[in-house]
């Protein structure tokens, strides 16, 4: 079972998510909070798998919740459900660590598929989203993630290794990887923890934000073999 933490401000919401989220066989709520501050306590007493994260809240907000979780609880993932898509909730949200932003206007089908998705490590953006997240990463080009990697750090990386930055950065997870390249999942890890160590890169969520960065999804593989 996939335990859930709910977080939003309206009661109504969270009684809503609650019964709908129950009625899946492989997802359990453990909890639900109305504020920041609910949500960092019943996060250290349930240990949820994954949380869905309100933004705007009384109290301590949802980007600073995201922070402060993620800080204490790197394994926990979390989505951001909201209203809200102003460009400086999204940077901040990704920036704390978020593993998924969608909108409130979400099927449920889609919402259970997303959390799935990040509970397996992948990554869920509503698609409105994700155009405003390239715009932004755009803005971003040769910013912190880039100019932090060296170029010859860049061209010591592997075609494969190249194929599964791109992967990553298509927010696709380490299962989904290696159905697409057919290699076992300890194979993908192994190459993972190569390319972090290559690129003197953190996580997989700096390997994403380099890749989206970088330029290096625009990268064909195949013709220059």
């Amino acid at each position: 079972m996939i335990k859930v933490l709910i977080v939003d401000d309206q009661e109504l919401i969270r009684e809503s998510l609650t019964l709908m989220l129950n009625a899946h066989d492989t997802l359990e709520v453990v909890g639900s909070a109305a504020n920041g501050r609910e949500a960092i306590e019943m996060t250290k007493k349930y240990k949820p798998d994954v949380i869905l994260m309100d933004i705007r809240m009384p109290g301590i907000k949802g980007v600073e919740c995201i922070r402060i979780i993620k800080e204490h609880y790197k394994t926990i993932k979390i989505i951001v459900l909201t209203t809200f898509d102003d460009d400086e909730y999204i940077y901040q949200s990704l920036k704390n660590g978020a593993d998924g932003f969608l909108l409130k206007g979400i099927s449920k089908q889609e919402l259970i598929k997303a959390i799935i998705t990040v509970y397996n490590n992948g990554a869920s953006i509503d698609p409105d989203i994700a155009k405003k997240v390239l715009v932004l990463f755009g803005k971003l080009a040769k910013s912190s993630m880039v100019s932090r990697v060296e170029d010859q750090d860049i061209q010591s990386l592997t075609k494969n290794e190249i194929k599964i930055i791109q992967l990553i950065g298509r927010g696709l997870s380490n299962k989904e990887i290696t159905k697409e390249l057919h290699y076992s999942e300890g194979t993908i890890r192994n190459y993972i923890s190569n390319i972090l160590k290559k690129l003197d890169l953190r996580d997989r969520t700096q390997i994403a934000i380099f890749a989206l960065q970088s330029g290096i999804m625009l990268k064909n593989i195949e013709e220059e073999l």
